[in-house]
């Protein structure tokens, strides 16, 4: 990598940073004898905290330009909240720091995102989307790999590992973005930088895959679709969301009835950020040739597929480990391919006068399902098993299909995903 691509480093250890909280949030409330509502009660604070999140520090970042400023208050903001979980253990306190770490990681993202584009004219990056999502999903992989190593005192020593990932951040940020206020970027990209705000919103990780030259197209073609259709999908992709809220809420304390390790959830989890990074590099590396309406539709069956496999193991009662090894990694492909293909494809339909409009209509819909399937999900799995919430989630990832066939009847190939840092 060459030394003006060397800020790059730092998506790792921000992104192994999350991962690491999106399992060990989880296993500390549990640790404290809490139950699956109250995992989805952090759950939903985290997810009803990211929505003003990121729409507050988008537009801070976008007005001010102090993207080195965002991105060291973000990684400072952390430590506190490590801090706190370290030396006070309760379950209210873990939902809160939970919601409270969802609003500072978020101040890093559109920095980030910014840092890309603006970066985009002195280096060959085209696909700077696909490339950031890519390098998310390996920083998630590496923050469950110390997980998997502990065998003793998971909880403690592993909020030090990730204190140990926070200050990563920190010096790296301080030895690689500089300090000079970055140049807005002109012409045909300006379009970009006053939606990003907006379109930061939309996902907690991994970030949107899209080629620099889809992107630049989308920003210029003129709205050409109905509202009705623009709305109809989206309560297609909301029902997914919904049903992956659902599962991933319940899966931790799932895994953790059945007396599944700490390290082997760590385990679990980093197969399904293998099963992102396989997706990722079949379209970086152009062997996406199909359709997206494929692609959408082929992820949802793939993801009940893997919502099926989980159901397998709780009436097998055996090889459960291994079983859920292998469902959590289909997991990770079927959500990869629907993230990529459900985010290209509202892109290409929202494009023109009302963008702004209509991806915060967008932002909250999709904020709003992942919220009330967070909720749902415990209180179903609490009274009613988690086989039940299992098949509510295969039930609505399908009937995503069948909305979205009302919505969508033409393909935009995806030609220009083999373009690298």
């Amino acid at each position: 990598m060459k030394k003006d691509k060397y800020w790059l480093s730092i998506i790792f250890p921000i992104a192994a940073v999350s991962s690491g909280f999106s399992v060990i949030i989880p296993l500390y409330i549990l640790d404290l004898h809490g139950n699956v509502i109250d995992v989805s009660l952090a759950t939903m604070a985290y997810s009803l905290a990211v929505i003003p999140a990121s729409l507050l520090w988008g537009e801070l970042t976008q007005r001010l330009k102090r993207l080195r400023m965002f991105i060291i208050s973000s990684v400072i903001g952390v430590i506190p909240v490590i801090f706190l979980l370290y030396f006070i253990r309760s379950i209210a306190l873990a939902i809160v720091m939970y919601a409270a770490y969802a609003f500072v990681l978020t101040a890093s993202s559109p920095a980030i995102n910014m840092l890309i584009m603006n970066k985009r004219r002195n280096t060959v990056l085209r696909s700077y989307y696909g490339v950031y999502g890519l390098m998310s999903i390996v920083g998630n992989v590496i923050g469950y790999i110390p997980g998997i190593l502990l065998f003793s005192d998971v909880i403690s020593r592993y909020l030090l590992i990730l204190f140990a990932f926070n200050i990563a951040s920190l010096l790296l940020t301080f030895a690689f973005v500089s300090r000079e206020r970055n140049k807005p970027v002109v012409n045909e990209e300006s379009t970009l930088h006053k939606l990003f705000p907006i379109l930061n919103s939309i996902s907690k990780f991994p970030q949107i895959l899209a080629g620099h030259h889809l992107i630049i197209q989308i920003a210029q073609v003129r709205r050409r679709k109905k509202s009705m259709r623009i709305l109809t999908m989206f309560a297609a992709i909301s029902l997914v969301n919904f049903g992956i809220y659902l599962f991933n809420t319940s899966y931790i304390p799932f895994l953790y009835s059945f007396r599944i390790s700490y390290s082997d959830i760590f385990l679990i989890s980093m197969l399904n950020g293998a099963g992102q990074i396989l997706i990722y590099s079949f379209f970086m590396t152009g062997k996406a040739r199909n359709t997206l309406r494929h692609y959408y539709r082929f992820s949802t069956l793939i993801r009940s597929g893997s919502y099926l496999i989980a159901i397998i193991s709780v009436l097998s009662l055996t090889a459960v480990l291994y079983i859920n090894l292998f469902s959590y990694f289909v997991a990770g492909l079927g959500y990869a391919l629907w993230n990529i293909s459900a985010s290209v494809i509202i892109y290409v339909n929202i494009s023109g006068k009302m963008e702004a409009h209509y991806i915060g209509l967008w932002s909250a819909i999709i904020g709003l399902s992942g919220v009330i399937g967070a909720l749902l999900s415990g209180f179903i799995s609490f009274y009613f098993g988690y086989l039940l919430t299992f098949i509510i989630s295969i039930a609505f990832t399908l009937s995503s299909v069948l909305v979205f066939n009302l919505a969508y009847h033409d393909g935009e190939k995806i030609a220009d995903f083999g373009n690298r840092i």
